[in-house]
């Protein structure tokens, strides 16, 4: 599966596309319309629909299968990624087994934000998956939403040679661990390392990552793709200064924000979607950080 890089090969920048809301936490179709618009125009790589900060593990299963069925209309052929966070294996296969078809590809978060695994259970989980729908996944690290607990390199090489992965989004924010998932790509070409955590976006680039998927990239699409552009002339200066307005227009927002919260609060005062997240987070104040101000007056 994909050993000679068949198939879809992750990488540029992809948005974890926030899920535009009403009041009453259904879909807001004539948002997510512009929302979808906002990044074809401005040359992002691919969709990824119910991650975190799309608020995946939260919404209703019926607004689910509407947000997948309606961006996949207004796709253009632009690659869509959707989310698997499932509290079992049972539970990930089925939904796995609902929202996939041709073009889709599936992003696979494991179920240690409530149950510690073990690189058997961890291995067990991927399989259970990809055995539902007859193609490898990409994996989701977020340690900070799963106990702490990253996928182990062992077990994750492990489902690589197995045909069972075929890529990673990595939010550790740790870099001797993406130093051994680039280390894991040198041994297999095929398997795809995207970076999740803003604050070492830069680092990662400059380490030579595939591409970027984050939050921050719902806000500012066309400064992830210049970060990864600079990153691969080895343009150290660019990178750097990217880096810091990434941070400084998070810094607008508490610490303690959810992404999707935060995220909408920007996206609210360029008017491409209302601030609501599902309950019970509550509505950031929206609020436009200098940093991009200057970016549209620019």
């Amino acid at each position: 599966m994909n050993e000679k890089g068949d198939g879809y090969m992750l990488s540029g920048s992809v948005v974890p596309l926030v899920t535009p809301l009403t009041q009453d936490e259904e879909l807001d179709k004539s948002a997510l319309g512009r929302l979808v618009a906002f990044h074809h125009a401005s040359g992002t790589d691919g969709l990824f629909l119910l991650g975190t900060c799309g608020e995946g593990p939260c919404l209703r299963d019926r607004v689910k299968l509407e947000l997948v069925e309606a961006v996949l209309a207004q796709s253009q052929g632009t690659p869509i990624l959707i989310g698997v966070s499932e509290t079992a294996s049972r539970r990930a296969a089925e939904w796995a087994r609902r929202v996939n078809s041709p073009g889709v590809e599936l992003v696979l978060m494991p179920p240690t934000f409530l149950f510690a695994a073990s690189k058997a259970e961890h291995t067990a989980h991927v399989r259970c998956v990809v055995d539902a729908v007859g193609s490898p996944v990409i994996l989701y690290n977020l340690p900070g939403k799963t106990g702490g607990h990253s996928v182990p390199l062992d077990a994750l090489e492990l489902m690589v040679q197995e045909g069972l992965v075929k890529g990673i989004k990595d939010s550790a924010g740790n870099l001797e661990y993406l130093r051994g998932l680039l280390s894991l790509r040198a041994r297999y070409p095929f398997f795809r390392v995207m970076n999740g955590e803003l604050t070492c976006a830069g680092e990662a680039v400059l380490q030579g990552v595939d591409g970027l998927v984050m939050s921050y990239t719902n806000v500012d699409p066309a400064g992830c793709i210049a970060m990864i552009r600079a990153g691969k002339a080895g343009d150290n200066r660019e990178v750097q200064r990217l880096q810091e307005k990434f941070i400084a227009v998070r810094r607008c927002f508490p610490r303690h924000a959810a992404p999707a919260g935060w995220v909408k609060a920007i996206l609210a005062r360029l008017d491409l979607c209302r601030p609501i997240c599902c309950s019970p987070v509550g509505t950031v104040e929206p609020t436009l950080p200098d940093a991009l101000i200057g970016d549209r007056n620019g």
